[in-house]
């Protein structure tokens, strides 16, 4: 895992954002039937969350600034910490693709 988090500033583009969205689907269960509006809110820059819940539950939430997922801390389990921790290499390695920051 990178020990540097970018602070992304701003929207992320409709590529940029389907792939996130790919990442999301890939490894931590978010729903297709989430992608418009994912793209939509991220490439609008209107917010930097999203709720997605997916694999990570009621409180799985992706972070546009820090390029990182989360859930809730009372509902962490050893395999849903796992899920963060590969979720979030690969988006490491998605901003690493697009040369930030």
């Amino acid at each position: 895992m990178t020990t540097a988090r970018a602070l992304i500033r701003g929207a992320l583009t409709a590529e940029q954002a389907n792939a996130v969205f790919d990442v999301l689907v890939e490894c931590a269960g978010a729903s297709e039937w989430q992608r418009e509006e994912f793209v939509l809110t991220q490439t609008g820059g209107r917010c930097d969350e999203f709720r997605f819940m997916g694999s990570l539950g009621s409180g799985g939430k992706f972070w546009r600034h820090r390029m990182q997922v989360s859930a809730y801390p009372e509902d962490m389990t050893p395999e849903r910490q796992a899920t963060i921790d590969t979720t979030n290499t690969r988006l490491a390695e998605l901003l690493n693709e697009w040369g930030k920051p």
